[in-house]
């Protein structure tokens, strides 16, 4: 399921020595957070997860799967309440097949995610 233009919408990127970074605006009114919870919305891991996966298709111009987690470390709740906007920052480095990802969900100083893996092109 694509979640770009539901859940969040992506309001710029720039890329600084071979990163890049998404500037992410949390969308509130996504159904997600009404089930996610009523009244105290919090960002699922799994959204948080296809979001930087959708941040990596619109760096790499590919479609991408993940096909490896190496690491995948949710350190803090996200909340579209507390924090209206994130930074993914992505690295994709080609391999024979695909990409070394590396990626982190961050505002401010508080980390929410910290991801390394692979993903290969999809297959139509």
């Amino acid at each position: 399921m694509l979640l770009r233009g539901h859940y969040y919408k992506i309001d710029g990127w720039s890329t600084e020595e071979g990163e890049t970074t998404f500037r992410v605006d949390l969308l509130p009114d996504c159904d997600v957070y009404r089930g996610h919870f009523p009244g105290k919305p919090v960002c699922p891991g799994v959204c948080n997860v296809q979001m930087l996966k959708e941040c990596a298709e619109v760096l790499t111009g590919r479609r991408l799967t993940i096909t490896a987690i190496r690491q995948c470390r949710f350190t803090a709740v996200a909340s579209p309440g507390r924090c209206p906007w994130v930074d993914i920052s992505l690295r994709a480095e080609p391999l024979a097949e695909g990409y070394a990802v590396t990626a982190r969900i961050a505002a401010g100083s508080t980390t929410y995610l910290d991801f390394k893996g692979e993903m290969h092109e999809r297959q139509a």
